[in-house]
Order: C-alpha cells, then sequence, then structure tokens
C-alpha cells in the first residue's frame, strides 16, 4: 500500500538521526481501577503528558521505582521464587540479557453471575496470553490474544444483537444458546530512532483525555491497524497518526458471499504542552474517509499524509467531502494530586449561526469537565473522580455513513454517541491488596426509534434524515433517562498481571415512555484486569 510504502522512506531519514537511547516502553495497565501510577503521574512538576494514554514508561521509570509502585504495601517472598510463586507474585516466565528481554504472562476471566430481573445465569470463560519485551537498545514490543466465551446480562445482550459486536471486544457469533463467542489480538512495535522520537506500528487502542470518558478519542471501540508518530521534547507532545477502520454494515447480500467490510481511514494530530508545573493544554484535530465514496475509490488518501499539516484546509480543497473533528484538553493540578480538567469538541462551525439562538442541526459540539484526586484527605489509596459530560445531536456523524466517527459498529469517542448529557462518579479505596470499587453514572439522552428519521444520538444514522435545519435540542428525539450504579469487592493477587478474586453487584435502569429495562446483576469472577471493558452505558 502506498500507506506503508511512504512509512519506510520515513523510518529510513529517522535512521540517519540515531543516538544511542533506551527503547520507549509503554505502560499496559489501561484499567483505572489497578492503575499503579495515577497518584505519581498527577503531582506537580512531574511533566509527564497524562492526556496521551497508554502512558510513556520512560518518564515514570526517571520519576520512581516501578516495582515499589506495583507492590507497595504488598508481602512477597524473597528471594528467587519458584514456578508457583511466580504465579502469585511475578512475571510467569521472563527471559533477560544485555541485548533482549522478554515477558510472560498468562490472561484469564472466569467469571459467573446472575441476571436478577430475568432470572438469567452469566458466566465468562476467557483465556488469553500477553508477551512484551525489548531488542536491542530501540525496539520495544507488545503482543496479546484473547479468546472467549460469555452469557451477558439482558442490557449487554441487547447491545451485541443490535449490533453484531462485543463492547470494545470484537465481532460476536453465536454460541449455544443466546451465548457469544468472540476474540481479540492486540500487537504493537515501537521504534525509538533519535532520543526525541518514536514510531508505532501496530493494532490497538488510543485514549486521549485525563477523564473517565473521552470526547476526543477513547478506549470504547474495537482494536484497529495505526501508524503513530510521535515527538516529546520534555514539555512538548506532539503527534500523528494513520489508522485504519471499519464498518459493519454492509449489504446482506453481498454479506452471503463473504464480501469484505467497507474501509474506511482516519487521520489525526494532538500536540499538548505543560505550562509551568500544573497546566496542561491539548490541542486535537482528525480526520475521517470512506475507502470508496462518491467521489470513487480513494484508499489512503497521500493528502493526509503531511505529519505537520492541518487538516481543515486540506479537507476544504479536496471539497470538504470528509469527516472533520476539532477539539481541546486542559488540566490543571491542584494541592499535590489532585486536577481539574476539561475538553471540547467541535464538529461543524458557523459563528453566526452558534449565536442565532436557533439551535442549527450543525452546531456540532460538546464538553467535558471532571475533577479526579488521589490519596484523598490524605488517606492512602482513596481515589476519586467526578466529570460530567454533554454531546450536542448530530456530533461525530456525517453525510456519508462510513464516515462517521466511529469503528467497528461503535464509537470512537463517547460510547453514548452524541445528543445526551451525562454524569459519572467513582470512588476506589485499596488497603494493602483489597480494593473497594464503586461508580454512578446518570444520564439522559435523546434516543432514535425511528430507522428513517435521524435525532442526532446514533453516529451510524445518515444525519441528512434530520427533522428539520432548526430547533435541535440535547433529548430530542425518544427522551431516555439511564442510571447505572456497581460496586465491587476484590483481593489483588499478582500486580504483575493484576490477577485478582472479585465479587460485585451492577443496577442499570433505563427508561423511556415506550419502555422501562431494568438490570440488577450479582457477579463472581476470577481475573486478570489490566484492560479497559466498559460496561457502563
Amino acid at each position: 500500500m502506498k500507506l506503508f510504502s511512504s512509512t519506510i522512506i520515513l523510518i529510513s531519514t529517522l535512521l540517519l538521526f540515531v543516538l544511542p537511547i533506551s527503547a520507549q516502553k509503554i505502560s499496559y495497565y489501561n484499567n483505572p481501577e489497578f492503575n499503579p501510577y495515577g497518584s505519581l503521574i498527577y503531582r506537580p512538576g512531574t511533566n509527564i503528558h497524562s492526556s496521551v494514554r497508554s502512558y510513556n514508561m520512560n518518564s515514570i521509570y526517571a520519576l520512581a521505582n516501578v516495582d515499589s509502585l506495583l507492590y507497595d504495601g504488598l508481602k512477597v517472598p524473597k528471594g528467587k521464587l519458584n514456578f508457583w510463586q511466580r504465579i502469585f507474585h511475578d512475571d510467569l516466565l521472563k527471559w533477560q540479557d544485555d541485548d533482549i528481554s522478554i515477558k510472560i504472562n498468562p490472561l484469564f476471566d472466569f467469571g459467573v453471575g446472575k441476571e436478577m430481573d430475568e432470572g438469567k445465569g452469566t458466566w465468562n470463560n476467557t483465556r488469553g496470553i500477553f508477551i512484551e519485551g525489548t531488542f536491542g537498545k530501540h525496539f520495544y514490543f507488545y503482543t496479546d490474544f484473547l479468546e472467549n466465551q460469555s452469557a451477558f446480562p439482558n442490557y449487554m445482550d441487547d447491545f451485541v444483537h443490535e449490533r453484531k459486536v462485543v463492547p470494545g471486544q470484537g465481532r460476536s457469533k453465536e454460541y449455544g444458546q443466546n451465548n457469544h463467542d468472540y476474540a481479540q489480538a492486540t500487537g504493537f512495535i515501537s521504534f525509538n530512532p533519535a532520543q526525541w522520537f518514536n514510531i508505532q506500528l501496530g493494532k490497538g487502542k488510543h485514549f486521549i483525555g485525563d477523564g473517565h470518558r473521552s470526547l476526543l478519542l477513547s478506549d470504547v471501540s474495537f482494536s484497529y491497524p495505526y501508524l503513530k508518530f510521535s515527538a516529546n521534547f520534555n514539555k512538548v507532545h506532539y503527534h500523528v497518526m494513520w489508522a485504519q477502520h471499519r464498518d459493519l454494515n454492509i449489504d446482506p447480500v453481498l454479506e452471503s458471499n463473504d464480501a469484505r467490510y467497507l474501509e474506511k481511514y482516519s487521520a489525526s494530530h494532538y500536540l499538548n504542552v505543560n505550562i509551568g508545573k500544573r497546566l496542561s493544554l491539548g490541542v486535537f484535530e482528525s480526520v475521517v474517509w470512506a475507502a470508496q465514496d462518491t467521489m470513487g475509490q480513494r484508499n489512503f488518501d497521500l493528502s493526509y499524509l503531511n505529519p505537520i499539516i492541518f487538516f481543515r484546509p486540506v479537507e476544504y480543497s479536496l471539497g470538504s467531502p470528509d469527516n472533520m473533528t476539532m477539539g481541546l484538553n486542559a488540566k490543571y493540578i491542584v494541592g499535590n494530586n489532585s486536577a481539574f480538567y476539561g475538553q471540547f469538541i467541535l464538529g461543524e462551525f458557523k459563528l453566526d449561526e452558534v449565536f442565532s439562538g436557533h439551535k442549527w442541526w450543525a452546531n456540532k459540539q460538546g464538553f467535558q469537565f471532571g475533577f479526579k484526586s488521589f490519596n484523598m484527605l490524605g488517606i492512602n489509596k482513596l481515589d476519586f473522580l467526578t466529570e460530567y459530560n454533554q454531546v450536542r445531536p448530530y456530533t461525530y456523524s456525517h453525510r456519508e455513513t462510513i464516515s462517521n466517527y466511529g469503528h467497528y459498529n461503535q464509537e470512537l469517542a463517547h460510547p453514548l454517541g452524541a445528543n445526551f448529557r451525562e454524569s459519572v462518579t467513582k470512588i476506589k479505596y485499596q488497603f494493602r491488596r483489597i480494593v473497594f470499587s464503586g461508580e454512578v453514572m446518570v444520564a439522559m439522552y435523546g434516543k432514535d426509534f425511528d430507522n428513517n428519521i435521524s435525532y442526532g444520538k446514533n453516529i451510524y444514522q445518515n444525519n441528512q434524515k434530520r427533522p428539520g435545519e432548526y430547533g435541535h435540542t440535547i433529548g430530542q428525539g425518544l427522551k431516555t433517562n439511564l442510571l447505572y450504579a456497581e460496586g465491587s469487592l476484590s483481593y489483588l493477587i499478582n500486580p504483575r498481571n493484576n490477577f485478582n478474586i472479585a465479587a460485585g453487584l451492577r443496577i442499570r435502569k433505563e427508561q423511556n415512555d415506550l419502555e422501562t429495562a431494568n438490570t440488577q446483576q450479582v457477579w463472581f469472577a476470577i481475573r486478570t484486569s489490566i484492560k479497559s471493558i466498559y460496561t457502563d452505558f
């Protein structure tokens, strides 16, 4: 492909500037419930670019002993560990010499539960493995594979049947009666050609922001292929990423002949600057275009290959056929371990329409405001987060459905799509190996209930089917209220892969004028918890 030939040229050029540096390692702890680095990252003066996840481990190594963060307050056997002791306390297998290091750990989630409203048994059977390592001074790699079979609570079942995918985990195929079989593989190689530069090539997810949600780019959808070029100059972080996405909504006739899913591409920039010891400001832009649209077969458009050009003038020069998204991210650290944060997202903008008060349909905007605190009230490992999100109708959608801001039948930003208001509050407390987590989420949104009319929530509906040009407000359509609450208690066994035993209660109520859907689920699991899997939608 043209993209990969260009990549080879880019890498070859950068090799001219190779310096004696270490490979850039990336944190694989993406589950906030068990992330050991939060209280360090949000200290004033650390100069870590916290809005770019997964975190750059080289920056964390420069500030602290990682093992001391992982095993803080935990007793482990001294001396060389045998195989069985490593299962509970360390990497299962590891090999290291001067040039190569490799670590291998299991991934699993064996769980059972009961969905009380319908008397349905739920269960999960996940087996997998992850491997990470370095080759020489410049290369780091990570890969994992998960094979799953599950029986979900009612609201997740409805999601899978509607969208044909398990939230964040790929396409589902039927397994027995009303059960699901699915798999996921992710991996990337990270190459440091010079002191300040990094190149990643792989398949995975990304997150930009400091909150529980992101309105810019989130990790709620399935993994996707990407090429990412990053530059870190002390207080400045900049990256450009090109990615390939897929749309599962193909013609059923074609699907019966094993047709490939429709392809689309995205290119995005993110520039983040740490100002002083406490303030951080970031600017984001992304453009999505279909591999084949009304203009014909485009594939990867070389117009978006330039890593430092602004996309809006390029998109306009092409006749404005593509889906542009722009936004801001901000963070201000208060005290020693707390921060206010926020985002602003902009799809389309006409100044006169914004201030006219007529509520034009293409006023595609949203914002986030939140607060998070680690070691809150001086209590060690008491963490708290609360945030508010709202997004106007039709944000992230497009006149060509395939060009929406989505991948694999899920959103690339907020899991509720658009046309919503939401409040999320989370609390976590850890005492040695015991971890308590709680969450309450309340949302109001306008549901799309007619396939022939788009009210602006479902980004996979054509926004040309809207009911008029003006008068569009958040909650239009079938006004729906959602309450989600979950609490869990877990016992951490091995922090290397977040091996833990957990039990919890999940309550969900979705209500509108047409129906009320209740979920009350109790569950128990023996699991590893390094990935972000979202069930609060």
